[in-house]
């Protein structure tokens, strides 16, 4: 049974749902029109009342809000929801959402936020339709985007993030002390990290800030190892031909938090003009003039806009979570380049092996592209492994049996030769030569065998 509390106190019930409480107890949404406007919470600095606004989707890139990333939560594993005011009205969250909100009105934050769980009305299975497609927008066009971590739940899960927060090392991690080490730890590996749509989320962002309780840290504390200084995986057999993905070290060794952000900050070094420098040159007379005249530079990071491509993104992130398998496809919509989002048709009503095929040729596409089909393009030594890998990452990343992808990838390759056969005829001479010639060698995985026989186009 429910138990209704007043004033944001806890609702129990092993029954209960924040979405279905809010349509039970009549919560009214303003009606929208959910592919062109979208719907912001204004929050008043030290206040728990909210009002929601409504803006068209074309103006927020001149409108200043921000926009929530942060994880739902199970109402089963909390067992608790909570009740705040949004329009005068009573409205229901899940404790982390409730965890936040209150964590902003004691650090007096306001403006406009949006965030999901209450900006989109969750009973509205066209409105969600409709406003999920647009989400990418919704997080490119916010001024910030916090990244919420909810609040540490032991004392020293606290401290260790505090000693963080005072931390002022300039990016010299050797001069963590070992509870500032703690802290860093249990903010790289928390369970936010974790979630697929989160990637979407903080690589849109033009800027991103984490909050863990009511402290705050800069992503850059999170970008750790350039991504072009990580060794790539290397594709190997097992001793009964099953191929598969070996990782270096360095690569496994890296945090959750530090291969999304070190994506997101894309470590390239780019020449800025350094004012300071000028005219700190110490010589003879022509030396200094000559200095002078010089630029003088410093190095600095950026975040490229150069959108990623299907088989980038799941071999970085195709081991993260999510509820629903598709959306290892799904959820990285907003980050892909349009001529591959293009390919792709969302349908949630068709079963996993329909997102795991369009994963598996949009991204031997791309590939195929990159390393074949490129105006002046060489193909590298060993290239004839990268489709290959690809194979294993997209079969891992959705989970699926040997025997079903196996097909799939046949069918696949079948399509590709039918479609473009100069290439596709390499590809497919590449698989079974490398096969082939490790025959002699080890016991070839028996539904890997079916692939090396002749494709039929």
């Amino acid at each position: 049974m429910s138990q209704l509390a007043e004033n944001g106190h806890t609702i129990e019930s092993a029954f209960a749902d924040d979405r279905i409480m809010n349509g039970t107890f009549g919560f009214k949404y303003d009606a929208i029109n959910a592919a062109k406007q979208v719907r912001l919470l204004r929050i008043t600095p030290g206040s728990m009342d909210f009002s929601m606004e409504t803006f068209d989707i074309s103006d927020l890139p001149s409108t200043s809000y921000c926009a929530l990333s942060y994880i739902w939560g199970s109402v089963k594993s909390s067992g608790s929801i909570y009740e705040i005011n949004v329009g005068g009205q009573r409205f229901y969250v899940r404790r982390n959402l409730y965890e936040f909100l209150t964590t902003a009105a004691k650090e007096y934050w306001g403006g406009l936020l949006f965030v999901d769980a209450i900006c989109i009305n969750q009973l509205d299975s066209a409105e969600r339709r409709a406003q999920v497609k647009e989400m990418a927008r919704v997080y490119r066009n916010a001024t910030r985007v916090i990244a919420w971590l909810g609040t540490p739940k032991t004392r020293k899960q606290y401290d260790s993030v505090e000693s963080l927060s005072l931390a002022n090392t300039n990016g010299n991690y050797s001069k963590f002390t070992a509870k500032q080490w703690e802290g860093f730890r249990y903010l790289s590996y928390h369970p936010y990290w974790s979630r697929v749509w989160i990637v979407q989320e903080v690589l849109l962002a033009r800027s991103v800030t984490i909050w863990c309780g009511r402290h705050v840290f800069l992503s850059r504390l999170f970008a750790g190892i350039p991504s072009h200084a990580i060794p790539s995986p290397e594709l190997r057999f097992s001793q009964d031909g099953r191929p598969q993905i070996v990782s270096e070290a360095v690569s496994n060794s890296r945090s959750p938090a530090e291969r999304i952000i070190t994506h997101r900050e894309r470590v390239v070094l780019r020449p800025k003009a350094d004012p300071l420098a000028q005219g700190t040159v110490v010589g003879t007379l022509d030396e200094m003039t000559a200095a002078l005249k010089r630029p003088h530079t410093a190095v600095e990071t950026y975040h490229s806009p150069v959108p990623d491509l299907i088989h980038e993104v799941i071999r970085k992130f195709g081991s993260l979570n999510c509820t629903d398998p598709r959306d290892k496809l799904y959820g990285f919509l907003g980050i892909i380049a349009d001529s591959s989002r293009a390919k792709v048709i969302p349908d949630y009503t068709k079963d996993i092996t329909y997102a795991y095929r369009q994963a598996l040729k949009i991204g031997l596409e791309e590939i195929r592209d990159e390393y074949w089909t490129a105006p002046g393009s060489k193909r590298a030594k060993g290239v004839n492994m990268v489709d290959l890998a690809y194979y294993c990452n997209v079969r891992d990343a959705f989970d699926m049996d040997d025997g079903q992808s196996l097909n799939i990838l046949r069918e696949v390759v079948a399509q590709m030769a039918r479609e473009t056969q100069p290439p596709c005829r390499v590809v497919e001479y590449d698989w079974q030569q490398y096969v082939s010639r490790n025959g002699k060698d080890l016991v070839i995985f028996e539904n890997l065998q079916r692939l090396i026989g002749p494709i039929e186009v």
